[in-house]
């Protein structure tokens, strides 16, 4: 589980059309299989690099054909147009030599151009990879995830990240399912955050983390206001409007601030929104919105242009898509599939 670092998913070369290795332009054999991947190019051969070409080869030693004028005789036309190249040395439909070095094929056959491909990774199984990403958007290590399953923590796990007092020692697990890739929260004490791309429908009890800010959203967070057992009603201040409050975590337990909605809708940023954060870097000045459904079944969150994003607290596993964006701990990590 350690880190690597990717080359780049765009490689241009030869593609093996037994194998499926990449080799580079100028090869002429595989250098996995050894099949022939295209013919000799026409000019002087390197020492130690092409196969000779047909005038270079020693005289072709044909088999006497019955009913052929005995020697000095002109051989059939078609005999006179055939040439040893070192494609025929090679069976086309294996790639594997043939018996005998004599072998005939037309001359024009030789001329056979090569076919480029732009990489081999239609060919091969994707690998899944996770990039850490630190300050200013810069990547860091790249971790490849090979196998079915990778857990990721402090300590007890595949890909560790030792000095991160938030990750709890085995705080998450990827599971790769044909081609497709998921995550799953292992009962960590700070849970798996992921970026949102839409609206995002919220329940009661909901985590979500807009900048450095951790917040619980509380739908219907009020009671109906009814009397006790003997009739008699509680004296306070006016009961909120607001369908839904938002609740400020502070780092080592405990709450901040608490935000009723205005209504049913409640926007989040640094400054003129309903809920503001001045002091967080970290926030855009209007970053996200709440807004209660129509129907007082859920909340809906919507990233509002912040550069940031916004993030959720996932329950349950939750499938990965090529440019998600994940926060494990202090951790962000981008998923990358294509």
């Amino acid at each position: 589980g350690g880190p690597t670092h990717d080359a780049g998913a765009m490689q241009l070369g030869l593609a093996c059309h037994v194998c499926g290795q990449l080799n580079a332009l100028s090869a002429q054999a595989c250098t996995r299989c050894g099949t022939v991947l295209a013919p000799a190019p026409v000019g002087d051969p390197v020492a130690g690099g092409y196969p000779p070409t047909s005038a270079q080869m020693p005289p072709l030693m044909r088999t006497p054909i019955p009913g052929a004028p005995p020697g000095g005789g002109t051989p059939p036309a078609e005999l006179e147009d055939l040439e040893t190249s070192p494609q025929a040395r090679f069976d086309p439909a294996t790639g594997q030599p043939l018996r005998g070095s004599a072998d005939q094929v037309p001359a024009t056959h030789g001329a056979a151009a090569k076919t480029m491909f732009f990489g081999a990774l239609q060919q091969q199984p994707v690998v899944p990879r996770l990039v850490v990403i630190k300050g200013e958007g810069g990547d860091g290590a790249t971790y490849h995830l090979q196998g079915l399953t990778t857990t990721i923590g402090r300590s007890a796990a595949d890909i560790t990240f030792s000095e991160d007092p938030f990750l709890s020692p085995e705080h998450a697990k990827f599971t790769s399912q044909t081609g497709r890739l998921f995550v799953q929260d292992l009962g960590s004490v700070n849970g798996v955050f992921l970026r949102i791309k839409k609206p995002t429908a919220l329940l009661d009890g909901s985590y979500l983390l807009v900048g450095e800010q951790l917040l619980e959203l509380r739908h219907h967070p009020f009671g109906d206001g009814a009397p006790n057992d003997e009739g008699t009603y509680f004296y306070g201040s006016p009961r909120p409007t607001g369908e839904f409050q938002v609740i400020q975590l502070l780092a080592g337990g405990g709450t901040g601030r608490t935000v009723t909605a205005d209504g049913g809708s409640l926007s989040m940023g640094r400054e003129g929104n309903t809920m503001n954060f001045p002091d967080d870097r970290f926030i855009s000045g209007h970053h996200a919105r709440l807004d209660a459904s129509s129907d007082g079944d859920h909340v809906l969150l919507t990233d509002t242009g912040s550069r940031n994003g916004t993030f959720i607290r996932l329950t349950g596993a939750q499938e990965l898509f090529h440019g998600d964006y994940l926060f494990v701990g202090q951790q962000l990590l981008r998923v990358e599939i294509a």
